[in-house]
């Protein structure tokens, strides 16, 4: 039986301090960094991330998201002037 395995040229991988989650936004499966995250550089500034909840995500006065998102949830892209 074949492995699903590859080897991977170390030289070639790129080592992030944080791991890649899969979250839903607006019911779409999105990969996003599991720890801090530039929001205003993905979305820009006219729109905010709302977790199903009902709550929205905080950010820094920066736009980043400093509290990360958790993996499977569902969150919403809304307009920030509706």
């Amino acid at each position: 039986m074949a492995s699903s395995f590859q080897h991977l040229d170390a030289s070639k991988v790129h080592y992030h301090e944080y791991g890649v989650i899969t979250v839903f936004i607006n019911g779409v499966p999105t990969e996003v960094e599991s720890g801090p995250f530039n929001m205003k550089a993905l979305f820009g500034e006219e729109l905010m991330l709302v977790h199903s909840s009902g709550v929205a995500v905080p950010l820094n006065e920066y736009g980043v998201c400093t509290i990360g998102l958790q993996h499977g949830e569902s969150y919403f892209l809304v307009s920030k002037f509706c």
